[in-house]
């Protein structure tokens, strides 16, 4: 099913009308998507009514641990990792794909999902899917309103204005004040939302669009910790790729112009990770550590500690035990190997130098 065929039907009607309506050979696919959302208006209204005053007056104590990092560097595997600590809450699935409704969702409801849901699989890497495991509150975002970069999955023409709006959160791109207050708004509540479904445990947050966001974040949430996660830009271009070719087919409501596609992704990796490095200045310190997928990869538990460490995070002899057993279950996980062309290699070179340098990786 669509990622989003769960959000409200007023998101909908705002997507199809800013994209000028739907491609016909994509006619049926959002015909499933407004008759999932119609259908599930009741639970929406209820939880209106059941939970809107509590969420309302919910605070956000603590402030949150944000897992940082481009598309495609890791950011799933560390926040998966960061997630058995039992001291921290998370946006689940099953919140990301009805932040409307999860809450009265919780029981019998998702329970019957699960009987449906087989032992699927993400499109992109094979990491499996159950609607308790940790998801980037980004979905939940796309969910929510029509304000989130990822609907570029259903109207991939405009991938660029999505990104800069919603991603880079304007920066000279016309995202008003009045745009921004609502999409903080919405954000908020999906934070508060898990915040009361963990008891007011410290959320820790993960989505790869929030790498643009740093200013806005730190206005939000000023004490909030930062863990930064970095990978070999060349497998990077080429993971994110593989992603979108298997996402898209899944998602578009028109055809993908693919030239177009892959020149903005040159040009958004270089701008986003160009302006963390100026903005991540503006954390305060011992808010943020950086850390390598390839260190994680070779030594988990080492790397982790060296996180907590860092950033002065409590309960680590408890989550390293809860660790230790995950790490057991995901074993035999197999990554995409990549063989990338003469070509290929050139591009990211020229394009991602700064990159390889900042982060110490070897040009290719």
């Amino acid at each position: 099913m669509h990622t989003f065929a769960l959000a409200r039907l007023r998101v909908w009607a705002r997507l199809i009308l800013e994209n000028r309506g739907v491609e016909r050979p994509y006619w049926g696919r959002l015909a499933q998507v407004l008759a999932a959302s119609t259908a599930t208006l009741p639970l929406r209204l209820a939880e209106t009514v059941l939970y809107s005053r509590r969420v309302a007056k919910t605070e956000i104590a603590e402030p949150p641990l944000f897992v940082l990092g481009y598309a495609r560097t890791g950011t799933t595997h560390l926040h998966n990792l960061l997630s058995k600590d039992p001291n921290l809450g998370y946006v689940t699935m099953l919140q990301a794909i009805a932040p409307k409704w999860f809450l009265v969702g919780r029981g019998k409801i998702k329970n019957f999902m699960e009987q449906g849901m087989g032992d699927q699989t993400r499109p992109m890497d094979n990491v499996k899917i159950t609607l308790d495991v940790p998801q980037e509150e980004e979905v939940a975002l796309a969910n929510s309103t029509h304000m989130s970069f990822i609907h570029n999955f259903s109207f991939p023409s405009r991938t660029r204005d999505y990104f800069d709006r919603y991603s880079m959160l304007g920066d000279g791109h016309g995202l008003r004040p009045r745009e921004l207050r609502r999409w903080e708004g919405a954000y908020s509540e999906i934070l508060k939302k898990a915040t009361l479904h963990w008891g007011g445990l410290r959320l820790v947050l993960k989505t790869p669009a929030n790498q643009g966001r740093l200013p806005t974040l730190l206005r939000m949430f000023p004490e909030a910790k930062f863990v930064h996660i970095v990978r070999d830009p060349l497998v990077v271009y080429q993971s994110i790729l593989r992603t979108y070719r298997k996402v898209f087919p899944l998602h578009q409501m028109e055809d993908v112009d693919w030239i177009e596609f892959e020149e903005f992704m040159v040009d958004a990796y270089a701008a986003t990770m160009r302006r963390f490095i100026e903005d991540s200045q503006l954390i305060p310190q011992g808010n943020l550590v950086e850390l390598k997928f390839e260190d994680l990869e070779s030594d988990p538990l080492g790397e982790l500690e060296r996180v907590y460490q860092g950033l002065g995070l409590p309960g680590w002899d408890a989550t390293e035990s809860a660790v230790r057993d995950y790490l057991d279950t995901v074993s035999g996980y197999k990554k995409n190997v990549y063989a990338p062309s003469r070509e290929v290699i050139d591009l990211v070179r020229a394009k991602w130098g700064f990159a390889f340098d900042q982060w110490d990786y070897p040009v290719p």
